[in-house]
């Protein structure tokens, strides 16, 4: 059974959405294969930090952070992303939670002070990200340059 079917069905039926991370686009928060991410469906308009569980129109399930909430969208951005997009309600299946990390520790998304932190700050950070990048792949060159040298 496909990962939206499976989703959408948990969603609908029971309200909850339980699966392991799959991707980068929401480092540092999540890692990949590593923490299980607990959904929920939102009864609600999504709010700005919101982390949305949604289908994009070719079928794929994204889970991004709602960085700007408009009349009839929202502006999604992965934490680990330069580039957003925009998200209808029609497309948000759930709200992330929380998740588990290496299934050991709770991480509140919702209610949890750091999380709330950490989400106005990074969404803040947003349009300073592709400098970040410029920047971490000229260290990360220089850092190789100088292991050539060694």
């Amino acid at each position: 059974m496909d990962k939206l079917k499976t989703a959408r069905e948990a969603l609908d039926t029971i309200g909850t959405y339980t699966s392991l991370t799959s991707g980068v686009s929401m480092w540092p928060l999540l890692y990949n294969q590593r923490d299980t991410i607990v959904v929920v469906k939102n009864k609600d308009r999504l709010k700005k930090y919101d982390v949305a569980l949604f289908e994009r129109k070719n079928g794929q399930l994204v889970l991004h952070r709602v960085c700007e909430v408009h009349d009839g969208y929202y502006y999604i951005v992965g934490d680990n992303c330069i580039s957003g997009e925009r998200v209808t309600d029609d497309m948000v299946l759930g709200v992330l939670e929380g998740f588990w990390r290496k299934g050991k520790r709770y991480v509140d998304c919702r209610n949890g002070k750091g999380q709330k932190l950490y989400a106005k700050i990074w969404v803040a950070l947003a349009p300073l990200r592709p400098l970040l990048l410029k920047f971490e792949n000229l260290a990360r060159r220089i850092k190789r340059l100088i292991k050539k040298d060694k």
